[in-house]
C-alpha cells in the first residue's frame, strides 16, 4: 500500500504478509532504508546480525539504516506488516537522529512509549487485510501531524543524487553541487539517513549492482563490475561480500524469489 497526503513524503510502502512460515534463518540485504516491522502472529521479533548474535525484541521494531546483511527467523514471518520509510525521511517520526539507529536493531517502545503498543494492538484488532493497512496508515499521519519538525531538505536532495549516479558522485562533488561543506554534508546526512555520505553511496553502488545482477551472463563479471561503476572485477567482488555477506556468485545460487531475501 502507497500511502496518500503529507505521509507519502516520508513513507514509500506499507506492506503486509499473511501466509505459511518456514523455520530456519533468512538473510535480509541491506537497503539503507529505515522500517518498522510488527510481528502480528506473537509479540515478539528474533534477529541477528552475524556479529552480535541472535536477540529477541517485542513484536514491534525499528530498524535501522543496514549497510550489511542482518537474520531473521523465518518461523515468524506468517503475519508480519511493514513500513518503509522513504531515504532521509523517517527522523521525524522516530523522534530521534538516525545514526543512532545505524546497523540495529530497536523495540520501538524505546522510541514510541506506549504508542508502540498502540500500533501494534490496531493493527491486530482490525478486521482484515485493508483495514490493517488504513490503521497503520491512520497512526502514522497523526504522528507525523504532531512531529516537531520535517526532515533537512539537504538530505532529501543528497540521497537523489546518490541515487542517480551512484557511481559517479563522489562527497566533495556532491557537496560543491549542492553548496554545503563535505563536513556540514555528513553532518546532515548522518542524523537524517543514518550513514555517512561515503558509505550510503558505496551501498547505492551496490544496490545498483544487486537489481541488474540478472544480466551477469550477457556481460561476464570484469564488464559487469566496469559497468558499475567498481575499478575491477576484485573491487566489486569485496564490496559485494562487505554489503551481502558472500560472493556474487554464491548470491546467485542461494538467492530467494526476492532480491533482498537470501535462505541461510
Amino acid at each position: 500500500m502507497v500511502p496518500s497526503g503529507r505521509l507519502a513524503e516520508v513513507v514509500d510502502l506499507i506492506w503486509l504478509h499473511e501466509g505459511s512460515a518456514s523455520e530456519g534463518v533468512e538473510w535480509r540485504l541491506p537497503t539503507g532504508r529505515v522500517e518498522l516491522v510488527i510481528n502480528l502472529c506473537v509479540d515478539r521479533c528474533s534477529v541477528g546480525d552475524g556479529l552480535c548474535g541472535r536477540k529477541e525484541f517485542p513484536g514491534a521494531i525499528a530498524v535501522g539504516p543496514f549497510a550489511r546483511p542482518y537474520a531473521v527467523d523465518r518461523a515468524q514471518q506468517s503475519r508480519v506488516l511493514g513500513v518503509v520509510f522513504k531515504p532521509g525521511a523517517a527522523r521525524p517520526l522516530l523522534g530521534v537522529s538516525l545514526h543512532e539507529l545505524s546497523d540495529r536493531h530497536v523495540a520501538l517502545a524505546e522510541l514510541w512509549g506506549a504508542g508502540a503498543v498502540e500500533l501494534r494492538e490496531r493493527a491486530l484488532t482490525a478486521r482484515g487485510p485493508r483495514e490493517r493497512l488504513a490503521e497503520v496508515e491512520s497512526v502514522l499521519g497523526r504522528r507525523l501531524v504532531g512531529a516537531p519538525d520535517l526532515s533537512h531538505p539537504l538530505a532529501a536532495a543528497a540521497v537523489a543524487w546518490m541515487s542517480r549516479a551512484p557511481a559517479g558522485c563522489g562527497v566533495a562533488e556532491l557537496s560543491d553541487r549542492l553548496g554545503w561543506t563535505p563536513r556540514r554534508l555528513e553532518q546532515v546526512f548522518r542524523a537524517e539517513v543514518g550513514l555517512t555520505p561515503r558509505s550510503y553511496r558505496r551501498l547505492a553502488r551496490f544496490r545498483s549492482a544487486l537489481a541488474g545482477i540478472d544480466a551477469v551472463a550477457d556481460h561476464g563479471w570484469s564488464a559487469f563490475a566496469l559497468e558499475h561503476g567498481y575499478y575491477d572485477q576484485s573491487h566489486f567482488i569485496r564490496e559485494f561480500r562487505a554489503h551481502a555477506g558472500l560472493s556474487p556468485s554464491a548470491y546467485l545460487r542461494v538467492r530467494g524469489p526476492a532480491l533482498n531475501h537470501v535462505t541461510a
